[in-house]
């Protein structure tokens, strides 16, 4: 995202979740792969589990074949918990709710897709994800009174406020989120945006937009397809949010 003083980004996660059987990791991970999280000193390791369903055709008709796939997922954070990556042999991702800018956390994924991959040449990519979530809170008084579409749309932009307008009603809406979902072939973009109140179902009574990006493809690649994907998905998070927000909140997210 571009620099601001203030910005509203409440989580960032880059992700990639891997082919069966392309990077087998069992019980401890290697050592070349703890080398690349040496700066997570908070570590541990929970048990966890898929339904894998696949239908198969038979003389009789289509079967259904049902299986639990159990993995190990080693979750590791950085001092203060201000970086959580997860590692197993199904995927892997790096998150961070204070955000500190693209390029560290970027670093950080690279070295773990990096390190898997030279620990698992055979590794393959199925789905590479990167996810921007703006909670934009304007509580302060000078911010101007009201809760629905007339306030917003003085910080956001009104294409993207027409079902607060149709709703009219401040005191009576306690949630509208909507999503937009964009196909550019391989790789697509899931946009949720709107009032999600954290007290639903009770009336909202909060200036609380949310602007949720999800980048992501699912094609085949390798490691060393990662970072060029991520700089692309970067880059269209950011024309989404500049987008989507007016003038009078970058002018707020500027303020010292």
């Amino acid at each position: 995202m571009p620099q601001y003083a203030r910005d509203f980004i409440t989580q960032v996660v880059m992700r990639a979740d891997f082919v069966t059987g392309t990077a087998p990791i069992a019980g401890t991970l290697p050592e070349g792969v703890l080398a690349a999280l040496e700066n997570y000193p908070e570590r541990t390791s929970l048990n966890r589990s898929r339904t894998e369903v696949r239908v198969q055709k038979t003389p009789q008709g289509p079967v259904r074949d049902t299986r639990t796939i159990n993995f190990q997922e080693h979750n590791f954070w950085t001092a203060g918990r201000s970086i959580h990556a997860a590692v197993c042999s199904e995927y892997a991702f790096v998150a961070q709710r204070q955000y500190e800018g693209y390029a560290l956390l970027r670093d950080e994924f690279l070295a773990l897709t990096d390190a898997l991959s030279g620990q698992f040449p055979d590794l393959r990519i199925k789905r590479l994800g990167m996810r921007y979530v703006n909670e934009i809170k304007l509580p302060e008084a000078d911010a101007g009174p009201g809760l629905g579409a007339d306030f917003w749309e003085h910080y956001v932009n009104p294409l993207l406020l027409g079902g607060l307008r149709f709703a009219a009603n401040d005191g009576a809406l306690a949630r509208h989120m909507c999503t937009t979902e964009l196909n550019y072939g391989t790789d697509r973009a899931t946009i949720r945006y709107g009032i999600f109140n954290g007290e639903y179902p009770r009336p909202n009574r909060r200036r609380e937009f949310v602007l949720d990006v999800d980048t992501y493809c699912q094609e085949l690649m390798g490691a060393e397809a990662v970072a060029a994907k991520l700089e692309d998905y970067h880059a269209a998070a950011c024309q989404v949010f500049e987008a989507a927000v007016t003038d009078a909140l970058r002018a707020r997210m500027n303020m010292g």
